[in-house]
């Protein structure tokens, strides 16, 4: 349930970001290719948040160890939170721009 649940939900959103980007670049004509590079963008950040939060869970993972603190994943959620704000501010700029 661990991996599922902190490892696969940033993989499943990256997934669907570049998902969403090949549909942008594939179906619409060059003036929106802008917008389907930033969605790409977000894909890749997401799967670096998402190899740091394996390396993360595969390094403190002890069931047994009694005394190891109980460490929120808050860093990770704040760190998505600003990318996924700066993505949506780049694609309101690039929308308003738009002819």
């Amino acid at each position: 349930a661990r991996q599922r649940t902190f490892e696969g939900a940033y993989g499943r959103t990256c997934l669907s970001s570049f998902g969403f980007a090949l549909i942008i670049l594939r179906i619409f004509d060059e003036d929106f290719y802008t917008i389907g590079f930033v969605y790409i963008a977000f894909g890749v950040a997401l799967l670096i948040i998402s190899a740091l939060r394996i390396r993360n869970n595969i390094e403190n993972f002890d069931i047994f160890e009694k005394n190891k603190p109980f460490v929120t994943s808050g860093g990770y959620v704040a760190l998505t939170s600003g990318i996924a704000l700066l993505t949506y501010l780049a694609l309101l700029v690039m929308i308003l721009r738009m002819d």
